[in-house]
């Protein structure tokens, strides 16, 4: 298995519009870093960022971004006589990936090994790192959460977490955001940990705390304005969650850093 060619980060301007009527003789893999409206070999889906698909040779495919620029990671692969991709990795079909850095980095170094390498250690090296980076995909293809019923609802679930991230003051609940989605709330929890690997509660709490820790360590606003700006609607409240989580009180955790700050 050998590089033919690749970049890293490509970006294409809007209305950019990809068109392999017959395929490449090689397989290709495209990392996405943007929206896309793919159809490969006949099948039209959707692919979002983080999203990774490796084209089966002879493949008929294109790719546009109609909402703006497409930027992708991409690779054309190129195979020994008799050689094949495994029979595990999943062609032809989205793959989405957990780790795209990890990915990403990857396919840099083996560009790069492609390019720069002693003839004397280029192959050994290049067989090494597609091992990895192909391992990678198929355990992200194998991954539980792998079901094309979460497609459709990846982006708007990316914007929701964000949205949680960021007013956490704000009500945040299942009910709420099952209801932009246009899905039952049990529905929601379900696509929810399957993207993200933690249900929608603990996933809450846990930025809840983390905001707490931070206001406690880098503010001096009040243990009320802290629970407040969490989203807490009693210091009760945030008090238990905060201790059941961290093991210590609010107050015991902003002494403690406040001494580590001034040792």
């Amino acid at each position: 298995m050998y590089v033919i060619k690749g970049g890293c980060g490509t970006r294409q301007l809007p209305g950019f519009h990809m068109s392999r009527p017959d395929g490449l003789n090689n397989p290709v893999l495209l990392i996405v870093r943007t929206h896309g409206d793919y159809t490969v070999g006949g099948v039209e889906f959707p692919m979002e960022p983080g999203d990774a698909i490796v084209i089966r040779e002879n493949t008929p495919y294109q790719y546009h971004n109609p909402q703006g620029e497409y930027i992708d990671d991409w690779m054309h692969i190129g195979l020994e006589p008799g050689e094949r991709l495994p029979r595990a990795l999943s062609l032809n079909v989205p793959i989405h990936l957990t780790d795209r850095e990890s990915c990403t980095g990857l396919m840099r170094m083996l560009l790069w090994e492609a390019s720069f390498t002693d003839e004397t250690y280029k192959s050994q090296n290049i067989n090494a790192l597609f091992t990895v980076l192909l391992n990678h995909l198929i355990a992200a293809s194998n991954r539980e959460d792998q079901f094309d019923e979460g497609a459709p609802y990846r982006e708007s679930l990316n914007n929701i977490r964000f949205q949680m991230q960021h007013f956490l003051s704000e009500e945040q609940s299942i009910r709420i955001h099952a209801g932009e989605l246009g899905i039952s709330e049990s529905h929601f929890q379900h696509l929810y940990t399957a993207q993200f690997g933690i249900s929608f509660q603990q996933d809450l709490i846990r930025m809840r705390i983390a905001n707490a820790e931070f206001a406690l360590q880098a503010t001096e606003l009040s243990m009320a304005q802290i629970a407040e700006m969490c989203g807490y609607k009693s210091e009760t409240h945030f008090f238990r969650q905060f201790k059941q989580i961290t093991g210590i009180t609010p107050a015991k955790y902003r002494k403690q850093q406040y001494a580590v700050t001034k040792h």
